[in-house]
């Protein structure tokens, strides 16, 4: 089995995602894992909570029963109450009606007119407004009863509504992990977890470097522009040669999208990075004098090849001899399949330098 260094960066950007959002991960595995294990928490409280929901129907059912009764009891109290005002009310304003005028009680006299006019009032409005009467003085108890129904309507016509709010924090835990298998960071890590496990199965004398960066000790131009570091998704070194892989786990859409628009594709991608790894690993071809001597007499180019393992959609054809564009599960049947280069020692030394970057 090839020998390996690092991990799927897509896999450990997910893996940040994932822990923001509140979940503990390793691995892009145990997403599933985590997923199967909320789902059948969901299924398994779910029949719970219909069945305290039910009881709490019936239990709001007799409460509403209990507080009709309760409400039509005191109404009846109210309207005795009522009537038995009304008749001191009468007797009050007879005893008023019959004080008469007196100079030497005149505010007294004055006094009583007062109270005259607003027992009348007060009688007019219990004798002709008893019912709204009756109402006022049970609002209290009416806006009990009406809550109560209110909440046997609710519960009554959403109760799976309500099982789902009561469960909400697995539900927001469902949402958020489907969410996240929706997105590009998990197809891309889905993508690169596949080329290293199609990697794998390269003999042990090669060297597989997963998410490896590299970083020149000065700016170089390529292609009209300024280059000095590369993030790579894979970098093998082995006999037949070095090869700079990017993984595309594209949709169909988002690859029309970015080949339409033509301003930055993958072809342009890997030359960038490939480039950069060639440089890199041929540093003495670009150094001092003595080096560039030492480096021809040598003859110890190391070439690099670049590859686009595609895992989604298929990307268009790009017209350069130099970059292969292979489905993800051919990639180590191509390096394979090439003419031996390195000798071991080679390899040993290109991966004993890249080594040291991981």
């Amino acid at each position: 089995m090839v020998v390996q260094y690092g991990k799927s960066g897509a896999e450990k950007d997910l893996i940040n995602l994932v822990q923001k959002e509140g979940f503990s991960i390793e691995s892009l595995t145990e997403i599933d894992f985590i997923l199967k294990n909320i789902k059948e928490q969901y299924e398994e409280k779910k029949p719970i909570i219909y069945d305290q929901i039910k009881l709490e129907i019936d239990g709001l059912k007799i409460n509403i029963e209990t507080a009709e009764n309760t409400l039509e009891l005191q109404k009846s109290q109210v309207r005795k109450d009522i009537e038995i005002e009304t008749e001191n009310l009468k007797k009050e304003i007879e005893e008023l009606q019959s004080i008469s005028f007196e100079i030497k009680h005149l505010l007294n006299y004055f006094s009583s007119k007062l109270r005259l006019r607003s027992s009348i009032k007060k009688l007019n409005h219990l004798e002709t407004d008893v019912e709204i009467e009756i109402n006022k003085r049970l609002e209290g108890s009416q806006s009990s009863l009406e809550s109560l129904k209110r909440q046997l309507n609710y519960l009554e016509n959403n109760t799976d509504n309500e099982v789902k709010s009561r469960l909400s924090d697995l539900v927001s835990q469902l949402s958020k992990l489907k969410e996240i298998k929706k997105s590009n960071e998990y197809k891309g890590a889905l993508g690169e977890l596949a080329v290293i496990k199609n990697l794998c199965e390269l003999s042990d004398n090669y060297y597989l470097f997963n998410d490896l960066y590299l970083e020149l000790s000065d700016y170089i131009r390529f292609k009209g522009s300024s280059l000095k570091s590369a993030q790579i998704d894979h970098l093998v070194v082995g006999p037949t040669g070095v090869y700079v892989i990017e993984t595309k786990n594209w949709s169909k859409n988002y690859t029309q999208a970015v080949f339409n628009d033509g301003s930055y594709t993958p072809f342009d991608q890997i030359q960038r990075s490939g480039y950069l790894v060639y440089r890199y690993l041929n540093n003495n071809k670009y150094g001092s004098t003595l080096q560039r001597i030492y480096y021809n007499l040598a003859e110890d180019e190391v070439k690099v090849k670049s590859i686009i393992a595609v895992v989604g959609s298929k990307i268009p054809f790009g017209k350069n001899r130099y970059i292969k564009v292979l489905s993800y599960n051919a990639v180590n049947l191509y390096i394979k399949k090439g003419n031996p280069i390195l000798t071991a020692e080679t390899v040993d030394e290109i991966a004993n330098k890249l080594s040291l970057k991981c």
